[in-house]
């Protein structure tokens, strides 16, 4: 007889090949997970490209739709004690889904936990309407637990769900990741130093601020620029600067490209691997690389840092 207590698990799963989709797989692929509840996920995977997300279609309404049904089918069938639910954006056009799954969980009985990603939720709340923040502030005290990346994350909640009710839960990368670096040695002398950036190539991440760098480091040391991710001319989520609150201003990335490296002639000091790298293509890169950066305006607990904490990459 079983006896697991059951959790319905609501998050995307790669391709894309970017944090929300890994943190997924990871928690999916967890033995402890598995062995301690019996699990039932919906996928919630619309674009199979970081550059295509947020586009509003019919794709994206059918796909909303569509989970709709598999959600409602899963809580009469499935009837989970616990809900682990992982939004992806911070924008009003990412909450028409989430508002709706807190919603319909909430006439459900079941603990209800949401982990969110990135550090920018505060932001986003802020420079709301107070009527739209009364709705998401409701919505929120539907939950049993918000989970955070870490604890500095936690202030984005205070005043909207009860203080006891913010927790952190770190992003994790598996041990097989570490294992493949075990024993390596980097050595850069007399040898082209490769600098690595994994990320969207976008404003809100600093590709722009790298880019313009690229010129001056090359033209006087030996250096190679390695960057993974998709070029984004327009940053969905990431509006604001963590750190100082201020609102970033946008540069188009193609413009800064032509200025700051076909213009200076640098273009061989950069190589792009596109955003669908991942396993063992990935894993030689890491190795490869001698630094690695990531200029970012707001980040929760990048899981691209932490890969290059346990490939032994020193970081800026």
């Amino acid at each position: 007889m079983n006896t697991k207590k059951k959790l319905l698990l609501i998050g995307p799963l790669p391709p894309p090949y970017s944090g929300p989709e890994i943190g997924t797989k990871i928690l999916l692929e967890s033995e402890l997970l598995n062995r301690t509840y019996d699990i039932k996920h919906i996928n919630t995977t619309v674009r199979t490209s970081n550059k295509d997300k947020g586009k509003l279609d019919i794709t994206m309404i059918w796909a909303y739709f569509r989970y709709l049904s598999s959600l409602v089918y899963l809580l009469f069938v499935f009837k989970p004690n616990y809900i682990l639910y992982l939004p992806t954006s911070a924008t009003l056009k990412g909450w028409i889904r989430d508002g709706t799954t807190l919603f319909i969980c909430g006439c459900f009985k079941n603990k209800f936990i949401m982990q969110f990603r990135g550090g920018h939720f505060g932001y986003f709340y802020k420079s709301l309407k107070p009527s739209y923040q009364k709705i998401i502030k409701y919505l929120l005290q539907k939950t049993s637990l918000v989970l955070v990346q870490a604890d500095v994350l936690k202030s984005q909640f205070i005043g909207i769900v009860p203080k006891e009710q913010i927790k952190t839960f770190y992003n994790s990368i598996t041990p097989e990741f570490y294992s493949h670096f075990n024993g390596i040695k980097r050595n850069v002398q007399n040898k082209k130093l490769n600098i690595l950036f994994i990320g969207h190539l976008s404003q809100a991440k600093g590709y722009c601020d790298l880019l313009k760098t690229v010129s001056y480091l090359s033209k006087k040391y030996n250096v190679k620029y390695q960057l993974i991710g998709a070029k984004l001319k327009v940053e969905r989520n990431v509006l604001f600067n963590q750190t100082t609150g201020e609102k970033i201003i946008p540069e188009d990335p193609n413009d800064c490209y032509k200025h700051y490296i076909a213009t200076e002639r640098v273009d061989d000091s950069i190589e792009f691997f596109g955003d669908s790298i991942y396993g063992a293509d990935k894993l030689n890169i890491f190795k490869q690389a001698d630094i690695f950066v990531l200029p970012s305006y707001s980040e929760g607990f990048s899981m691209s840092i932490l890969e290059a904490m346990a490939a032994g990459l020193p970081i800026i």
